[in-house]
């Protein structure tokens, strides 16, 4: 990656990020923000479970990424269960456009034994199956919604549907036309830059996706796992309009998780997805009679539930990084003449 390819990706992942930020606060902004604050409060022991309650989807993400993996590396589940917390925290709380909280777990993967190609590869493999098992769980979602009455509605979220799972289909074939052999030296390349000297070769990178996807049973184990984590993705949803003391049942949890879900991956490129989540979630809100600051509140239950386990998780894996980086520049004076 050239210097200036790297400062234009900085410069937009800020950017993005600025821009996130400006629209959450504009959206509190127009709230009430004594009624918001007030329902947050109400649900104070409720906002303890839902934190508590998603480490299960947290574990199923965790399972389908170790499943993917089984092929070519075989890796205990709390390696893979820590790795995809770090990872879903970078992601979440730092500007880096749903990219490098993925790359960050596959160099934890490295701590314990695996090789980079195949730590890279299993992130890759498990993150299409993720987004394919998505557009299942989005496809659902859009049908209730349309058994539902969705009105004017219907075209657009269709329309959308269509272009995503176009996007998928493209997605596929760039793989199977070994595009990461040229997104592998890429890596090496940040990883370099970086002093990832952890990261090691990723001249394998396509191989091990290859070994992965041929093997079918590890393939519909991921999918399988991915689909329990969308599933208990709407429980806790349910959760939250029950402690928000919403009157709507578990299908409508149902529409709005995985309608609000796909629309945070369309606004990927948004570190965090801020201001489109609470965007999203208002929109939707409207359909089903919930009034905008119960909306509002939704994402701001699921913004604290990222910073009580994301921060713990980002401070843990730094104390890691750094532990690394200190045994390595002992072992370079050792070595030293």
């Amino acid at each position: 990656m050239t210097s200036r390819a790297g400062r234009a990706l900085r410069l937009g992942s800020g950017l993005g990020a600025l821009a996130g930020l400006a629209l959450l606060a504009t959206l509190i902004a127009y709230r009430d923000v004594a009624t918001l604050g007030r329902m947050l409060l109400a649900a104070d022991w409720g906002i303890a479970a839902v934190t508590a309650f998603y480490l299960l989807p947290m574990a199923a993400t965790a399972h389908a990424w170790r499943a993917a993996t089984r092929p070519v590396w075989r890796g205990r589940a709390l390696v893979f269960f820590w790795a995809r917390l770090v990872r879903e925290a970078v992601n979440s709380l730092l500007p880096v456009a749903q990219i490098g909280g993925n790359v960050v777990g596959a160099r934890i993967l490295t701590f314990h034994g695996a090789r980079a190609g195949v730590a890279g590869a299993s992130a890759i493999v498990d993150l299409t199956v993720e987004f394919l098992t998505q557009i299942i769980f989005t496809a659902f979602g859009v049908g209730l919604f349309l058994h539902r009455g969705a009105g004017s509605a219907a075209a657009p979220i269709v329309l959308g549907l269509a272009v995503v799972v176009g996007a998928a289909g493209g997605f596929l074939l760039a793989q199977r036309r070994g595009m990461f052999k040229l997104v592998g030296r890429r890596m090496e390349r940040i990883a370099a830059r970086f002093g990832w000297t952890a990261l090691g070769s990723l001249a394998n990178l396509h191989e091990a996706m290859v070994a992965i996807y041929r093997d079918r049973r590890a393939i519909a184990t991921t999918a399988a796992w991915h689909l329990v984590a969308w599933l208990l993705g709407v429980v806790e949803m349910w959760l939250i309009l029950v402690f928000l003391d919403a009157k709507v049942g578990f299908a409508t949890a149902f529409v709005i998780e995985s309608l609000g879900q796909a629309i945070r991956s369309a606004g990927f490129l948004v570190p965090g997805a801020l201001g489109i989540q609470e965007g999203g979630y208002m929109l939707l809100g409207t359909f089903f009679g919930l009034g905008p600051d119960t909306a509002l509140a939704i994402s701001l239950i699921k913004r604290i539930r990222d910073v009580a386990l994301g921060a713990p998780a980002m401070l843990a894996w730094q104390f890691v990084e750094g532990r690394r980086l200190l045994d390595t520049f002992d072992g370079a004076k050792t070595d030293g003449p």
